[in-house]
Parts: C-alpha cells; sequence; structure tokens
C-alpha cells in the first residue's frame, strides 16, 4: 500500500520544520529524507528563500535566524492551528455585534476570520491583508483598510501611513497577539511591526491579547507592553501552572483557555475561505 503523496507546500512545511531541528542541511540529505530528487528539493529552497526562512549555502542550506524566521507569516499561520482556532473561537464569543474592531496582523488574531460572520454586523479595522480579503465580501461586515507599505514577509501594510490613520480612528475593542511572552511583558521581533501595534492600542476602549502556550519564555528585541496593560490576557493549556498564578498575583488578567473549548458548535457552517 503506498502513501498518499502530499503537497509541494507540505513538503516545503515539513522541510522548516525538520530544519527547526538541525538548523542547517545538505540537499543531498533533503531529497533522501522527502524521498523527492535534488531538483525538486532546489525548487523547495527557492521558494523557502523567497519567504525568507532559508539561507542557500553551497551544496545545502541553513535556517535564517529566529528574529526573521518567527515573523514569516506564511509560517506563522501553519503553526499551532488548533490552539490558535480555540482562541479565536473563545474570544469571538465575547465580541457583540455592532462593535467596532481592530485586529492586528498576527496568525493568531487571523484564526477569528472564520467566526466574525457569526457576530456581524461589525466593523472591522485591519492593517492585515488576509483579513482584508477574507471579509470585503461578506455581508454586514464593514472593513476598514490601514494604510502603509505592503510588507510581504508580515503579510500586513506598515509604517507612518498606517500610524497617521490610526491617529484618526476610534474602536470598541482592539485584539492582538504577539511573538514572546517573558517576565509579564510581550515582545515583538520589527520595529514598524511594534509602533502600528502600540498605535492600534492607543486608539482603542479595550484591548484583548491572545497568545498560545508555546509563546512563554520567548523574548524579541522590542516591547510591546506589560501584560497588565491588557483588558483581558488569553493564553491554551499547557502554559506552566506557576508562571499563570505569578502572573494573576502581579494584576495579570490572564485566562487559560481549554482546548476542548474547539469543539464544533451545533449548526456551524462558517469556514474560512
Amino acid at each position: 500500500m503506498t502513501s498518499t503523496p502530499i503537497s509541494g507546500e507540505q513538503r516545503r512545511l515539513q522541510i522548516l520544520d525538520y530544519l527547526c531541528e538541525r538548523e542547517s542541511s545538505s540537499v543531498d540529505e533533503l531529497a533522501s529524507q522527502f524521498a523527492v530528487s535534488r531538483m525538486t528539493i532546489h525548487r523547495d529552497l527557492e521558494q523557502l528563500v523567497a519567504m525568507q526562512c532559508v539561507r542557500k549555502t553551497h551544496g545545502g542550506v541553513t535556517i535564517l535566524p529566529s528574529v526573521v524566521f518567527d515573523s514569516n507569516f506564511n509560517y506563522r499561520g501553519r503553526r499551532h492551528q488548533e490552539e490558535k482556532r480555540a482562541l479565536a473561537r473563545h474570544v469571538s464569543e465575547l465580541i457583540e455585534p455592532g462593535m467596532t474592531l481592530i485586529i492586528d496582523d498576527s496568525s493568531t488574531t487571523g484564526a477569528l476570520i472564520e467566526f466574525l460572520p457569526l457576530r456581524k454586523p461589525l466593523t472591522v479595522i485591519t492593517n492585515a491583508a488576509r483579513v482584508v480579503t477574507s471579509m470585503i465580501r461578506r455581508e454586514e461586515l464593514t472593513v476598514i483598510c490601514l494604510g502603509g507599505q505592503y510588507d510581504v514577509v508580515m503579510d500586513a501594510f506598515l509604517g507612518i501611513d498606517c500610524e497617521l490613520a490610526l491617529a484618526r480612528l476610534r474602536a470598541d475593542l482592539g485584539i492582538f497577539s504577539t511573538a514572546g511572552v517573558r517576565n509579564g511583558s510581550a515582545y515583538l521581533h520589527q520595529g514598524d511591526l511594534t509602533r502600528t501595534k502600540i498605535a492600534m492600542k492607543a486608539a482603542v476602549e479595550r484591548s484583548f491579547l491572545l497568545f498560545d502556550h508555546s509563546k512563554f519564555g520567548k523574548s524579541a528585541l522590542h516591547l510591546f507592553g506589560q501584560l497588565k496593560e491588557f483588558d483581558r490576557v488569553f493564553t491554551t493549556e499547557g502554559a506552566d501552572a506557576n508562571e499563570i498564578n505569578r502572573l494573576r498575583n502581579d494584576g495579570v488578567p490572564i485566562e487559560v483557555v481549554p482546548m476542548q473549548a474547539d469543539t464544533p458548535s451545533k449548526g456551524e457552517e462558517i469556514r474560512d475561505e
């Protein structure tokens, strides 16, 4: 019995996971590991280079530093999908019809795309290209796309024009995520991204921060803010219980979302398109 062939995209994701564990590999090793030709591996690596995930070397490949690699939307969006969906489902139930939302460009908040139509009518303000393209044709969803320069790595609009637009807007609720959480603070990799999210947070009445448990213990170059500065903080099962208790004792309004909360609701038909 032969195994079902995987798509090129699935193979490239598997190559990334393989390189995460080993940091580097040769073309021959990858061809043997994934049972494809050297030419196929070369094509895969060219696409991963274009995504700014890896760097080709003589006869092989090396994964880029985590600052660049972890910020790539195409890769981030495929990791911890079940946890992101559980967070999105839980938080969506706290959104009331008629609200104006600001949603950042993270893959975690991007999981809300599936659930927002269930809470319509809504106005959604975002810099995330994927949210815009997924929402603009939905009835009773008004989408405001923030300006700025398009960043292909983040799949988002960033920069001074985006920040200036935010200065003239106001929303009921802002929903954000972060690259890392350490010592009660949230961190991000890129300066432009950090300035944009800070401007977003300044434009909302209330703010939620969502992140899966793998973000604990990770840090990055730029401080987004202290967790206690958000009205509600959500993470997933798997985080160290002592860390959760320390944060709560420090005044952080953190909640642990159980994975069983992601059980499909009866009669639900909305899916990400």
